[in-house]
């Protein structure tokens, strides 16, 4: 956007730096190099405070300026969003809040219909019985408690509350089980653990001296709803709030934190296919890595072996014209010549011709040349070194064998 001087200097005297700032997308400093460049003088420090207390501060004049000096500049206009992204469980909140809300009115009195409700108060009833009754092997069996941690003053109160969470979400579509000991809220198939506990108070130990301390049952109850092992979100009494005016805001948590998992769970499931599916390109780029390898190192060992082939042949035909040129070739010579190329047949890769000796050995290493073994202190070992004899027909060609 571009702007001219004087409109500069009116908007800079019109309104705080910080507002137009946020218009234009610039920074504080920004702005002021703006007004810098073109002469412009700003509000000084306490001008709007002044101003807003009823004052009448004074107002710096534009400076004139030569007809050659830079009378406009760009300013980058922009949309800015200054609210945050809406809160989930706020619009789950006001969803519950327009619907019918007398299933989330948690009764005075409780009402234990519930096979949970029952079977966590029988429960606990079994448990301050003596061993004897205990033991009674005609008693009623009885399901797995809920995870209610509370004294037996605030038990029908917590039971109350769990109660009407159940039926709340049942109404919704969820429910409440008990697995191993340990309570789910079952929302859209996921399982989100909860409980509720009471919160302890200190008061001074008069009764022994074990501990300055005893850690009482208070009243104050909290819901908790863990979903990580490290993370968890608590609703609990306070001095002027109660529980039971939280059903709402509970319910909405749940079912929030119930999508966040299925969200996080498809997430990671993404992740790991996506990782599974590098992984696989990694194995299979190795695979051909490797195979391009082995083809290379069989394409070379070929190549040596056609050289080296060649070069054989060529010492051949080397002997055999020096043996013809000092006429030393005699039936003996004749039968090593053969014999010479027979072996070059036998090494050729285009050729290779069977030979009933050679067969057992390898091609490869048996075209290499002899080295000294490294014994167990690195040092070289000639102990099964055959160096190249002093005599040969191959090695010693100019001597008369005569």
């Amino acid at each position: 956007m571009k702007i001219t001087r004087e409109e500069l200097y009116e908007m800079v005297w019109a309104e705080p730096m910080i507002s137009i700032c946020k218009k234009y997308g610039l920074s504080d400093n920004g702005l002021r190099k703006h007004c810098k460049k073109l002469n412009i003088p700003t509000p000084p420090v306490g001008y709007w405070e002044k101003l807003k207390h009823g004052k009448n501060p004074e107002k710096s004049p534009l400076p004139k300026e030569k007809a050659e000096s830079i009378q406009s500049t760009e300013l980058c206009e922009r949309e800015i969003m200054l609210t945050q992204p809406p809160d989930r469980r706020k619009i789950r909140e006001s969803e519950i809040e327009n619907g019918d809300i007398s299933v989330f009115k948690v009764p005075e009195v409780l009402y234990a219909k519930d096979s949970l409700i029952i079977d966590t108060i029988e429960r606990r009833r079994m448990d301050s019985e003596n061993s004897y009754i205990r033991k009674n092997p005609f008693k009623v069996k009885t399901g797995p408690p809920l995870d209610v941690k509370v004294s037996d003053k605030s038990l029908h109160r917590a039971l109350a509350i769990f109660e009407t969470i159940i039926k709340a979400l049942r109404s919704r579509g969820g429910d409440v089980k008990v697995k191993d000991n340990i309570t789910y809220a079952v929302i859209n198939s996921e399982e989100i653990q909860i409980n509720i506990t009471e919160k302890k108070k200190q008061i001074p130990n008069t009764e022994d001296n074990l501990s300055l301390f005893n850690h009482i049952p208070s009243g104050y109850l909290i819901f908790n709803i863990l979903y990580k092992s490290w993370q968890k979100d608590t609703f609990n009494d306070t001095a002027h709030t109660k529980l039971e005016d939280k059903i709402i805001s509970i319910i909405a948590n749940l079912e929030v934190r119930a999508e966040k998992i299925k969200e996080e769970r498809i997430e990671t499931e993404r992740r790991r296919i996506e990782q599974e599916k590098q992984e696989k390109l990694r194995q299979e780029f190795k695979e051909k890595q490797e195979a391009e390898k082995k083809e290379f190192k069989s394409l070379f060992r070929m190549a040596e072996q056609l050289h080296k082939t060649q070069i054989l042949r060529q010492y051949i035909a080397t002997f055999e014209d020096f043996l013809n040129s000092r006429g030393e070739m005699d039936e003996e010579s004749v039968s090593k010549i053969r014999w010479a190329n027979e072996k070059a047949d036998w090494l050729d890769p285009f050729i290779s011709k069977d030979d009933k000796y050679l067969d057992a050995y390898d091609k490869n290493e048996l075209i290499q040349p002899d080295c000294p073994k490294k014994d167990a202190w690195g040092y070289s070992s000639y102990s099964d070194y055959q160096s190249t004899p002093k005599y040969s027909f191959w090695s010693n060609p100019w001597r008369n064998r005569h």
